[in-house]
Protein backbone atom coordinates (compact mmCIF):
# COMPACT_ATOMS: atom_id res chain seq x y z
CA UNK A 1 0.00 0.00 0.00
CA UNK A 2 2.70 2.18 1.22
CA UNK A 3 4.71 1.07 -2.09
CA UNK A 4 1.73 2.46 -4.47
CA UNK A 5 1.07 5.70 -2.56
CA UNK A 6 5.06 6.32 -3.25
CA UNK A 7 4.00 5.44 -6.78
CA UNK A 8 1.21 7.88 -7.20
CA UNK A 9 3.26 10.83 -5.34
CA UNK A 10 6.01 10.48 -8.34
CA UNK A 11 3.23 10.42 -10.93
CA UNK A 12 1.43 13.60 -9.72
CA UNK A 13 4.69 15.33 -9.42
CA UNK A 14 5.40 14.67 -12.94
CA UNK A 15 2.14 15.79 -14.01
CA UNK A 16 2.71 19.09 -11.54
CA UNK A 17 6.24 19.77 -13.70
CA UNK A 18 5.01 19.01 -17.10
CA UNK A 19 2.00 21.11 -16.22
CA UNK A 20 3.70 24.59 -15.07
CA UNK A 21 6.53 26.57 -17.18
CA UNK A 22 5.93 28.77 -20.62
CA UNK A 23 9.19 29.08 -21.87
CA UNK A 24 10.94 26.31 -24.00
CA UNK A 25 13.86 26.30 -21.41
CA UNK A 26 11.13 25.64 -18.76
CA UNK A 27 9.64 22.81 -20.40
CA UNK A 28 13.61 21.51 -21.32
CA UNK A 29 13.65 21.29 -17.60
CA UNK A 30 10.86 20.23 -16.80
CA UNK A 31 11.53 17.42 -19.18
CA UNK A 32 14.76 16.95 -17.85
CA UNK A 33 13.76 16.71 -14.38
CA UNK A 34 10.63 13.99 -14.93
CA UNK A 35 13.06 11.77 -17.00
CA UNK A 36 15.71 12.26 -14.00
CA UNK A 37 12.22 11.45 -12.13
CA UNK A 38 11.49 8.05 -14.00
CA UNK A 39 15.26 7.50 -13.79
CA UNK A 40 15.75 7.71 -10.04
CA UNK A 41 12.28 5.72 -9.43
CA UNK A 42 13.46 2.87 -11.85
CA UNK A 43 16.93 2.33 -10.84
CA UNK A 44 17.27 3.34 -6.86
CA UNK A 45 14.08 2.14 -5.03
CA UNK A 46 15.17 -0.56 -2.61
CA UNK A 47 18.44 -0.54 -4.28
CA UNK A 48 21.93 0.02 -2.41
CA UNK A 49 24.63 2.39 -3.96
CA UNK A 50 28.04 1.98 -3.84
CA UNK A 51 30.64 4.88 -3.88
CA UNK A 52 34.40 4.47 -3.87
CA UNK A 53 36.61 7.39 -3.05
CA UNK A 54 40.60 7.92 -2.50
CA UNK A 55 41.90 10.53 -0.12
CA UNK A 56 45.70 11.44 -0.08
CA UNK A 57 47.73 13.51 2.28
CA UNK A 58 45.38 13.83 5.30
CA UNK A 59 47.38 14.36 8.24
CA UNK A 60 47.05 12.56 11.69
CA UNK A 61 47.87 14.92 15.00
CA UNK A 62 51.64 14.62 15.07
CA UNK A 63 51.49 15.92 11.21
CA UNK A 64 51.85 12.93 9.32
CA UNK A 65 50.00 12.48 5.91
CA UNK A 66 48.10 9.30 4.83
CA UNK A 67 46.16 7.82 2.27
CA UNK A 68 42.91 6.00 2.94
CA UNK A 69 40.70 4.24 0.37
CA UNK A 70 36.78 3.75 1.43
CA UNK A 71 33.89 2.01 -0.51
CA UNK A 72 30.73 3.86 0.85
CA UNK A 73 27.54 1.75 0.97
CA UNK A 74 24.01 3.97 1.30
CA UNK A 75 20.41 3.94 0.02
CA UNK A 76 18.05 6.41 -1.02
CA UNK A 77 14.99 6.33 1.26
CA UNK A 78 13.01 8.70 -0.35
CA UNK A 79 14.17 9.73 -3.51
CA UNK A 80 11.66 13.16 -4.07
CA UNK A 81 13.11 14.47 -0.85
CA UNK A 82 16.73 13.96 -2.08
CA UNK A 83 15.76 14.83 -5.86
CA UNK A 84 14.01 18.26 -4.24
CA UNK A 85 17.37 19.35 -2.65
CA UNK A 86 20.06 18.03 -5.70
CA UNK A 87 19.72 18.46 -9.71
CA UNK A 88 20.59 14.98 -9.70
CA UNK A 89 22.20 12.23 -7.94
CA UNK A 90 25.82 12.60 -9.08
CA UNK A 91 25.07 16.39 -8.11
CA UNK A 92 24.72 14.92 -4.35
CA UNK A 93 27.48 12.56 -4.64
CA UNK A 94 30.01 15.27 -6.43
CA UNK A 95 28.90 17.99 -3.64
CA UNK A 96 27.93 16.84 -0.65
CA UNK A 97 29.37 12.75 -0.60
CA UNK A 98 32.66 13.21 -1.23
CA UNK A 99 33.05 16.63 -0.17
CA UNK A 100 31.29 15.81 3.19
CA UNK A 101 33.22 12.66 3.85
CA UNK A 102 36.56 14.56 3.03
CA UNK A 103 35.51 16.39 5.99
CA UNK A 104 34.81 13.72 8.27
CA UNK A 105 37.95 12.11 7.52
CA UNK A 106 40.14 15.45 8.67
CA UNK A 107 37.97 15.40 11.59
CA UNK A 108 38.65 11.94 12.69
CA UNK A 109 42.30 11.79 11.62
CA UNK A 110 43.47 15.03 13.70
CA UNK A 111 41.69 12.63 16.50
CA UNK A 112 45.23 10.53 15.95
CA UNK A 113 47.79 12.56 17.67
CA UNK A 114 50.88 9.53 16.73
CA UNK A 115 51.37 7.70 13.39
CA UNK A 116 53.09 5.03 15.30
CA UNK A 117 49.83 4.12 17.36
CA UNK A 118 48.07 4.15 14.06
CA UNK A 119 50.73 1.52 12.64
CA UNK A 120 50.54 -0.81 14.70
CA UNK A 121 48.47 -0.91 18.03
CA UNK A 122 45.77 1.70 17.16
CA UNK A 123 45.19 0.76 13.67
CA UNK A 124 42.15 -1.14 14.41
CA UNK A 125 41.01 1.49 16.79
CA UNK A 126 41.49 4.41 14.16
CA UNK A 127 39.52 2.40 11.24
CA UNK A 128 37.00 1.59 13.75
CA UNK A 129 36.20 5.35 14.24
CA UNK A 130 36.37 6.36 10.64
CA UNK A 131 33.53 4.10 10.09
CA UNK A 132 31.49 4.95 13.06
CA UNK A 133 31.97 8.94 12.15
CA UNK A 134 31.23 8.20 8.11
CA UNK A 135 28.01 6.56 9.45
CA UNK A 136 26.50 8.66 11.61
CA UNK A 137 27.24 11.59 10.04
CA UNK A 138 27.49 11.27 6.11
CA UNK A 139 24.00 10.54 5.90
CA UNK A 140 21.59 13.18 4.39
CA UNK A 141 17.52 13.74 4.35
CA UNK A 142 16.19 11.05 2.28
CA UNK A 143 18.97 8.31 1.97
CA UNK A 144 20.92 6.01 4.51
CA UNK A 145 24.26 5.04 4.86
CA UNK A 146 24.55 0.91 5.01
CA UNK A 147 28.27 0.16 5.60
CA UNK A 148 31.51 1.95 5.66
CA UNK A 149 34.26 -0.41 4.04
CA UNK A 150 38.21 0.43 4.99
CA UNK A 151 39.66 -0.29 1.88
CA UNK A 152 42.95 0.23 2.38
CA UNK A 153 45.17 2.83 4.51
CA UNK A 154 48.51 3.79 2.74
CA UNK A 155 51.85 5.47 5.33
CA UNK A 156 54.30 7.93 3.46
CA UNK A 157 56.90 5.67 2.11
CA UNK A 158 59.71 7.07 3.66
CA UNK A 159 57.62 6.23 7.14
CA UNK A 160 57.22 2.28 5.86
CA UNK A 161 60.86 1.94 4.93
CA UNK A 162 62.07 2.88 8.08
CA UNK A 163 59.45 0.72 9.90
CA UNK A 164 60.72 -1.87 7.30
CA UNK A 165 64.43 -1.51 8.54
CA UNK A 166 63.67 -1.05 12.69
CA UNK A 167 61.25 -4.49 12.11
CA UNK A 168 64.86 -6.08 10.24
CA UNK A 169 66.79 -4.46 12.75
CA UNK A 170 64.78 -6.37 15.71
CA UNK A 171 64.60 -9.65 13.97
CA UNK A 172 68.58 -9.77 13.80
CA UNK A 173 68.45 -8.63 17.50
CA UNK A 174 66.62 -11.27 18.21
CA UNK A 175 68.63 -13.57 15.99
CA UNK A 176 71.88 -12.89 17.93
CA UNK A 177 69.73 -13.06 21.01
CA UNK A 178 68.87 -16.64 20.27
CA UNK A 179 72.41 -17.66 19.81
CA UNK A 180 73.76 -15.95 22.58
CA UNK A 181 71.24 -18.24 24.84
CA UNK A 182 72.04 -21.57 23.00
CA UNK A 183 75.84 -20.30 23.47
CA UNK A 184 75.67 -20.08 26.93
CA UNK A 185 73.51 -23.39 27.02
CA UNK A 186 75.83 -25.25 24.85
CA UNK A 187 78.70 -24.27 27.49
CA UNK A 188 76.59 -24.76 30.74
CA UNK A 189 76.00 -28.68 29.12
CA UNK A 190 79.94 -28.69 28.29
CA UNK A 191 80.81 -27.55 31.64
CA UNK A 192 78.87 -30.44 33.10
CA UNK A 193 79.64 -32.92 30.83
CA UNK A 194 83.57 -32.18 31.72
CA UNK A 195 82.41 -32.25 35.86
CA UNK A 196 81.10 -35.54 35.32
CA UNK A 197 83.49 -36.78 33.54
CA UNK A 198 86.35 -35.39 36.10
CA UNK A 199 83.94 -37.37 38.69
CA UNK A 200 84.37 -40.76 36.96
CA UNK A 201 87.89 -40.45 36.81
CA UNK A 202 88.33 -39.77 40.47
CA UNK A 203 85.73 -42.99 40.87
CA UNK A 204 87.50 -44.95 38.80
CA UNK A 205 90.93 -43.98 40.10
CA UNK A 206 89.77 -44.89 44.06
CA UNK A 207 88.40 -48.12 42.57
CA UNK A 208 91.84 -49.08 40.94
CA UNK A 209 93.51 -47.77 44.51
CA UNK A 210 90.86 -49.99 45.95
CA UNK A 211 91.67 -53.65 43.97
CA UNK A 212 95.15 -52.91 44.31
CA UNK A 213 94.77 -52.98 48.36
CA UNK A 214 92.69 -56.16 48.38
CA UNK A 215 94.95 -58.19 46.55
CA UNK A 216 97.34 -56.63 48.70
CA UNK A 217 95.36 -58.13 51.67
CA UNK A 218 94.83 -61.02 49.94
CA UNK A 219 98.22 -61.77 49.14
CA UNK A 220 99.33 -61.22 52.69
CA UNK A 221 96.05 -63.50 53.71
CA UNK A 222 97.62 -66.32 51.20
CA UNK A 223 100.89 -66.59 52.53
CA UNK A 224 99.90 -66.25 56.00
CA UNK A 225 97.50 -69.84 54.86
CA UNK A 226 101.09 -71.05 53.33
CA UNK A 227 102.73 -70.62 56.70
CA UNK A 228 100.14 -72.06 58.79
CA UNK A 229 100.09 -74.67 56.51
CA UNK A 230 104.09 -75.39 56.57
CA UNK A 231 103.65 -75.01 60.26
CA UNK A 232 101.03 -77.71 60.47
CA UNK A 233 103.87 -79.90 58.21
CA UNK A 234 106.09 -79.47 60.77
CA UNK A 235 104.18 -80.04 63.80
CA UNK A 236 103.10 -83.19 62.08
CA UNK A 237 106.87 -84.01 61.06
CA UNK A 238 107.55 -83.82 64.83
CA UNK A 239 104.57 -86.25 65.86
CA UNK A 240 105.69 -88.61 63.62
CA UNK A 241 108.61 -88.43 64.98
CA UNK A 242 107.85 -88.70 68.60
CA UNK A 243 105.18 -91.27 67.50
CA UNK A 244 108.33 -93.64 66.02
CA UNK A 245 110.46 -92.77 69.03
CA UNK A 246 107.26 -94.17 71.62
CA UNK A 247 106.76 -97.04 68.80
CA UNK A 248 110.33 -98.32 69.76
CA UNK A 249 109.69 -98.33 73.40
CA UNK A 250 106.42 -99.49 72.91
CA UNK A 251 105.62 -101.72 70.17
CA UNK A 252 102.24 -103.15 71.62
CA UNK A 253 100.71 -99.56 71.53
CA UNK A 254 102.87 -98.14 68.53
CA UNK A 255 100.04 -98.83 66.38
CA UNK A 256 97.22 -97.93 68.37
CA UNK A 257 98.54 -94.57 69.13
CA UNK A 258 99.61 -93.84 66.08
CA UNK A 259 96.52 -94.05 64.48
CA UNK A 260 94.99 -91.76 67.19
CA UNK A 261 97.54 -89.52 66.49
CA UNK A 262 97.40 -89.10 62.96
CA UNK A 263 93.37 -88.25 63.36
CA UNK A 264 93.78 -85.92 65.76
CA UNK A 265 96.50 -84.15 64.10
CA UNK A 266 94.18 -84.03 60.87
CA UNK A 267 91.13 -82.95 62.51
CA UNK A 268 93.73 -79.92 64.27
CA UNK A 269 95.19 -79.32 61.09
CA UNK A 270 91.38 -79.11 59.38
CA UNK A 271 90.18 -76.90 62.00
CA UNK A 272 93.14 -74.66 61.23
CA UNK A 273 92.69 -74.39 57.43
CA UNK A 274 88.89 -73.50 58.23
CA UNK A 275 89.73 -70.47 60.94
CA UNK A 276 92.32 -69.32 58.31
CA UNK A 277 89.94 -69.43 55.37
CA UNK A 278 87.22 -67.81 57.57
CA UNK A 279 89.96 -64.71 58.81
CA UNK A 280 90.57 -64.40 55.24
CA UNK A 281 86.73 -64.36 53.98
CA UNK A 282 85.53 -61.17 56.94
CA UNK A 283 88.63 -59.87 55.71
CA UNK A 284 87.56 -59.98 51.70
CA UNK A 285 83.65 -59.22 52.63
CA UNK A 286 85.06 -56.08 54.88
CA UNK A 287 87.43 -54.64 52.03
CA UNK A 288 84.53 -55.57 49.74
CA UNK A 289 81.91 -53.90 51.85
CA UNK A 290 84.44 -50.71 52.19
CA UNK A 291 84.56 -50.25 48.34
CA UNK A 292 81.08 -50.71 47.52
CA UNK A 293 80.25 -48.02 50.33
CA UNK A 294 82.69 -45.77 48.70
CA UNK A 295 81.33 -46.51 45.37
CA UNK A 296 78.00 -46.12 46.02
CA UNK A 297 78.69 -42.44 47.02
CA UNK A 298 80.23 -41.69 43.37
CA UNK A 299 77.24 -43.94 41.81
CA UNK A 300 74.63 -41.41 43.57
CA UNK A 301 75.84 -38.61 41.61
CA UNK A 302 76.33 -40.83 37.84
CA UNK A 303 73.85 -43.59 38.88
CA UNK A 304 74.62 -45.45 34.78
CA UNK A 305 77.52 -44.55 33.27
CA UNK A 306 79.79 -44.36 36.76
CA UNK A 307 78.17 -47.91 37.52
CA UNK A 308 79.06 -49.30 34.23
CA UNK A 309 82.68 -48.35 34.34
CA UNK A 310 83.25 -49.05 38.12
CA UNK A 311 81.77 -52.67 38.04
CA UNK A 312 83.56 -53.55 34.98
CA UNK A 313 87.00 -52.40 36.34
CA UNK A 314 86.47 -54.10 39.20
CA UNK A 315 84.93 -57.67 37.81
CA UNK A 316 88.06 -57.25 35.45
CA UNK A 317 90.73 -56.84 38.07
CA UNK A 318 89.52 -58.60 41.27
CA UNK A 319 90.84 -61.90 42.54
CA UNK A 320 91.50 -64.07 45.29
CA UNK A 321 93.49 -67.02 46.08
CA UNK A 322 92.18 -70.23 47.95
CA UNK A 323 94.08 -72.75 49.42
CA UNK A 324 92.98 -76.52 48.73
CA UNK A 325 92.71 -78.25 51.47
CA UNK A 326 94.40 -81.45 52.29
CA UNK A 327 97.84 -82.21 54.32
CA UNK A 328 100.05 -83.27 51.32
CA UNK A 329 102.85 -80.77 51.07
CA UNK A 330 103.45 -81.22 47.10
CA UNK A 331 99.82 -80.19 46.69
CA UNK A 332 100.56 -76.84 48.13
CA UNK A 333 103.69 -76.23 46.69
CA UNK A 334 102.03 -76.85 43.65
CA UNK A 335 99.11 -74.30 43.89
CA UNK A 336 100.94 -71.46 45.47
CA UNK A 337 100.98 -69.09 42.18
CA UNK A 338 97.52 -70.20 41.06
CA UNK A 339 94.22 -68.13 41.36
CA UNK A 340 90.63 -68.65 41.73
CA UNK A 341 88.44 -65.44 40.25
CA UNK A 342 85.82 -64.45 42.52
CA UNK A 343 82.25 -64.70 41.63
CA UNK A 344 80.62 -61.35 40.82
CA UNK A 345 78.25 -59.64 43.35
CA UNK A 346 75.12 -57.81 42.38
CA UNK A 347 74.90 -54.58 42.44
Amino acid sequence: MKKALFILAIILLVIFFSSCGNSPNNKGKSSNKKQELTHLLNSTVNRDQMDFFTFQQIRLGDGVPLGVKLAIRWKITDSVLLLDQFESIDDFRSYILKTRCLELMNEAFNEFISVDSVFSSQRLVFINRLKEIITNRLGEDGMEIKEVICEQLNFPETYTDAMEKAGLQRQEMERINQETILAVARAEADKKKAEASAKVEIARANAADRVEKIKAKTEKSRRASQLAAAETQKQIAYKKAQTESDRLKLLAQTDLEKQRNLKKMDIEHKEDQIAVEVDRKKKMDMADFEIQMELAKVFQDNPIYATYLVNKEMASKVKIAVLPPGSDASVFGSLLNQTIPVSKKDD
